[in-house]
């Protein structure tokens, strides 16, 4: 009866292999569970305008929106600064439900015009009797070149006002 055998030395094969796979898989699911709940124990981080992760960055705008208080306003306009597309979309959007104006502010326009909105803002601020922080100045803004100038190439970023890259310049067409 060779062919008895030869199932049975299979089946047992079969059945070393999956017994000595359930250690591992134990092994596996427990280290997931302890993980699982480690992770419970780790603290969220706050929501807040400086916190490191961005989704409580943007909550925090989204909820400064329904307060009425000056110093979360000013965190607005700041956020309008931000290198982030969505932080500076959420404020403006913000901004607009708080105030009723954009101040011709869009967060996707060029750095040269974003930055001219948000110096409009701070003098919106400043009209108000607001307070700013000492370090929420106007920001020098780059000229704007015209078709007719020369094609020298963009102008440095002013420091701190918001991107780290050049604005780009816009071809003519032609």
């Amino acid at each position: 009866m060779p062919q008895g055998r030869a199932i049975s030395t299979q089946e047992t094969r079969f059945a070393q292999t999956r017994a000595g796979s359930r250690v591992p898989r134990m092994g596996l699911t427990a280290s997931l569970l302890c993980g699982m709940l480690l992770a419970g124990c780790l603290p969220d981080p706050k929501v807040g305008f400086d916190s490191p992760a961005p989704s409580k960055r943007l909550d925090a705008i989204v909820q400064a929106s329904e307060l009425e208080d000056d110093e979360s306003l000013v965190k607005l306009v700041e956020k309008l600064r931000s290198h982030a597309p969505a932080e500076r979309m959420f404020a403006i959007r913000s901004l607009e439900k708080r105030t009723g104006t954009t101040l011709s502010y869009d967060h996707a326009a060029p750095h040269w015009q974003r930055v001219e909105a948000y110096n409009r803002w701070l003098d919106w601020l400043e009209t108000r009797g607001i307070a700013l922080p000492e370090d929420m100045e106007p920001i020098e803004t780059p000229e704007a070149q015209s078709d007719t100038e020369s094609d020298s190439g963009p102008e440095p970023t002013p420091e701190g006002s918001g991107d780290e890259q050049p604005m780009e310049m816009e071809q003519p067409e032609g």
